[in-house]
């Protein structure tokens, strides 16, 4: 100990200091020595972290591979039987970006004003219990223009542009799949196993041309970067004529396309004008097609963040910028609504309003839990409201649990278009042969939720069952049971005493969305048969799909 005293004072050296000097000394002494030590360290943990990231699985992925998803496991094309009409209804399917469910006043008491879509409302049906076919963009596009579940399609995630992320984008992602599998992370997961939606994929698009629709999209496309990959273009899904993005507008740097013409390579901050730009274009493609039936995808950029409304709803909405954006895509949706008035085309118009997915970091879910990329209701749950003149009585309420899949069989349906007999259709019909919607209490049997490659929960009836669930919030690194954070969970369990608890989250949750929508009250310990039965289900739903997820007929 004396070698450790202060000379000055004979009391005890400060001991951190001494460490340092002896290391200066050392470094000092044999500075090549210690520099090469050094850099074999950081080079031996580059190697080894290079190693973990090329190597570990992603965990939900559940052993899927890119192979599983290629076109040789579908037909190319398929010939639908097309039922013979003396008139076939035109299909106006508008389509929100992030729009929450109690965003707009049909849903409940918002600062956000939205008379069009109010009047929509008390025009036609809206659904109570309608979910979107995914909880993030992409693959809730795929899963509404095919009527599959989107993992069908092996798109699981947004498409992000992997040109400009190039390899430090690369380690990002392998960093954060990482993080999932050590069960801290999940919602980026390992992205997708397709680079878009692949052509064998049937679209309403494409089944509607076959009954002599003329087609068209305007606005977000988001299912391939075709700038990249021509093979993912619109054209090439079934519609004639597109005008907008390649991608998300926030997917920078974003593409503004008319037809397959770029016509600019980055709108960068400049998209305040964009909204009215897409709203005249469709307003001009129903104006050339209404001689003959038509159906045109808008596919809206609004309320996606970042808002940039335009100078005639800037600062207007007490709802802020978020609510600017929400009221000039209304403002979009009355437009169209007076085109086809104008025009005489009303009567035989279905519109069809939704979202994509629950609200991200602004809008309001209605009080649901949970936001965009969650299991939970906000999540999914997102407006619904139809309008067809005839068929839907006025200011409907229809309270039946229903999912995007199920739009490409209702379109058909009212187009008298058959579904096809090759491939597996997820979605139900939600209208009979006249095009009326069915009643509230028709069972349209389970809806199953998904994150990454992973079904984390089901709902049939009442009850919705979350085995696992995609949180991104606090404590993200105990809250879902998958990978390292399924054994590392803290648990109680008395000295002496088999029995242990969670001492943070529990799972499963089985929630009565009906009595309880906000999923507040876990009711697994009340009903444990209707857990064991929803359980049952879920596993005998991936054990068929995990064999064959083309869903192959």
């Amino acid at each position: 100990m004396s070698e450790n005293l202060d000379p000055q004072t004979g009391r005890a050296a400060d001991l951190p200091g001494v460490i340092r000097a002896r290391i200066r000394q050392a470094v000092s002494a044999r500075p090549l020595a210690a520099t090469a030590w050094v850099v074999a360290g950081v080079g031996l943990g580059i190697l080894l972290t290079t190693l973990v990231l090329l190597t570990f699985p992603d965990p939900e992925r559940n052993g899927l591979t890119a192979e599983d998803f290629a076109d040789k496991t579908l037909p190319a094309s398929v010939k639908l039987v097309v039922e013979k009409r003396t008139r076939r209804p035109n299909v106006v399917f508008i389509l929100a970006d992030d729009l929450g469910y109690g965003d707009i006043k049909a849903y409940g008491p918002t600062p956000i004003n939205t008379p069009n879509l109010d009047q929509l409302a008390q025009e036609g049906v809206r659904y109570t219990s309608f979910y979107a076919a995914a909880s993030l963009c992409s693959p809730s596009r795929a899963g509404l223009l095919t009527g599959r579940y989107a993992l069908r399609t092996g798109i699981s995630y947004p498409f992000q542009n992997e040109e400009v992320k190039g390899l430090g984008g690369w380690v990002e992602s392998r960093f954060v799949s990482l993080l999932a599998y050590l069960g801290t992370a999940d919602l980026k997961s390992g992205g997708n196993l397709v680079n878009g939606l692949p052509p064998s994929e049937l679209t309403i698009a494409e089944g509607l041309k076959q009954a002599g629709y003329r087609t068209g999209i305007v606005g977000k496309w988001h299912l391939g970067d075709f700038k990249r990959w021509p093979k993912y273009h619109p054209h090439k899904n079934g519609f004639d004529w597109f005008v907008g993005f390649n991608a998300s507008n926030d997917d920078w740097p974003v593409a503004f396309y008319d037809n397959d013409q770029e016509i600019i390579a980055d709108i960068g901050f400049e998209q305040e004008a964009y909204t009215q730009i897409f709203t005249q274009e469709a307003v001009e493609f129903i104006e050339r097609n209404q001689e003959q039936p038509f159906f045109l995808f808008f596919s809206h950029k609004d309320p996606h963040q970042p808002f940039f409304p335009s100078s005639g709803f800037a600062g207007k909405s007490k709802g802020g910028s978020y609510g600017d954006a929400v009221e000039e895509l209304d403002g979009s949706v009355g437009t169209i609504l007076e085109t086809l008035e104008r025009l005489d085309l009303a009567e035989n118009t279905v519109v069809i309003f939704t979202s994509d997915n629950g609200p991200w970091y602004e809008g309001n879910p209605g009080g649901l839990r949970g936001r965009k990329g969650m299991s939970y209701e906000g999540g999914y749950k997102v407006p619904f409201l139809m309008r067809y003149p005839g068929r839907v009585e006025p200011a409907t309420v229809n309270d039946a649990p229903a999912m995007g899949i199920d739009l490409l069989p209702s379109i058909f349906a009212m187009a008298g278009v058959r579904l096809p007999d090759d491939r597996v259709i997820d979605g139900i019909s939600l209208v009979d042969e006249t095009g009326a919607p069915l009643a509230s209490d028709v069972d349209r049997g389970p809806i199953y939720f998904f994150s990454g490659y992973d079904f984390e929960a089901v709902r049939q009836g009442r009850y919705k069952l979350i085995e696992r669930n995609s949180t991104y919030g606090w404590p993200i690194p105990l809250d879902k049971p998958v990978g390292f954070a399924a054994v590392t969970m803290p648990r109680y369990s008395p000295e002496g005493d088999e029995r242990s608890i969670p001492k943070l989250n529990s799972w499963p949750k089985l929630y009565d969305v009906n009595l309880d929508p906000s999923e507040a009250y876990n009711l697994s310990e009340l009903y444990p048969d209707e857990v064991t039965r929803l359980e049952e289900q879920l596993e005998t739903w991936r054990t068929e799909f995990y064999r064959d997820p083309r869903g192959r007929q």
